[in-house]
């Protein structure tokens, strides 16, 4: 029997026309077309080998054509990674595995990138309104002694470094004009004047914010601490 033309080698799957959710596998010089499941896209990965895969894991090129979506009220098609519609909300995002979506977060202070499947700063992401979702507006940066504010020409351009307002922990970095958000972790605090995390007995306001919770701690410990005695 002659092989059959669309069978590479005998054996294998191979990408098909210009549809990127469509591939042929073949046995034995048999072929037969198939779909992926419905949000996944078939990725050639050698000659004869492919799988079903993710939108940004797959290699498309000029296969744009896709089957009808079948999508349920909770995903646009069956499997795949979503927005959750909310600008203001952008670090949750919808999981969706055959039409049921989980909602996942996020690291605190990244936002969903749905062209990249992966959490990213959130004004590098379209769909997101940084100041919004981080609750902080940078400040404009204030001339000084009337001449304009400089500009880092760095990659990242311009940074400017505020201090959280409810906490010691975090600080926000304005990337030209957009607020990022930093944790400095336990133990420490953002010391606005060499703009890095420090040891909180190294940032003053801090030290005494700490101490005064200390204080509110321990004494709401004493009457229990009473009790036990008793």
């Amino acid at each position: 029997a002659l092989a059959s033309p669309e069978c590479l080698t005998p054996n294998g799957r191979f990408a098909v026309g210009d549809q990127c959710d469509a591939y042929i596998e073949c046995q034995d010089d048999v072929p037969v077309h198939k779909l992926c499941p419905d949000g996944l896209l078939f990725h050639q990965r050698t000659k004869a080998t492919g799988e079903c895969t993710y939108a940004p894991y797959a290699t498309c090129k000029e296969r744009t054509r896709l089957q009808p979506a079948n999508g349920t009220d909770e995903c646009p098609r069956q499997f795949g990674f979503y927005l959750n519609g909310d600008s203001t909300k952008c670090g949750v995002y919808r999981n969706c595995a055959h039409g049921v979506a989980s909602l996942t977060k996020c690291p605190e202070g990244l936002a969903f990138n749905e062209e990249t499947y992966q959490c990213d700063w959130p004004d590098l992401v379209e769909s997101c309104n940084a100041e919004a979702y981080l609750g902080f507006n940078c400040p404009e940066p204030e001339p000084v002694e009337g001449a304009a504010p400089s500009v880092d020409a760095s990659p990242e351009g311009e940074l400017r470094y505020y201090r959280h307002p409810q906490t010691c922990k975090k600080y926000f970095v304005c990337v030209n004009g957009h607020p990022r958000l930093y944790n400095c972790g336990r133990y420490l605090a953002f010391n606005a004047e060499t703009k890095l995390c420090d040891f909180y007995n190294k940032v003053p306001e801090c030290y005494a914010l700490l101490k005064e919770k200390q204080k509110q701690k321990a004494e709401r410990n004493l009457p229990t601490l009473g009790k036990a005695l008793e």
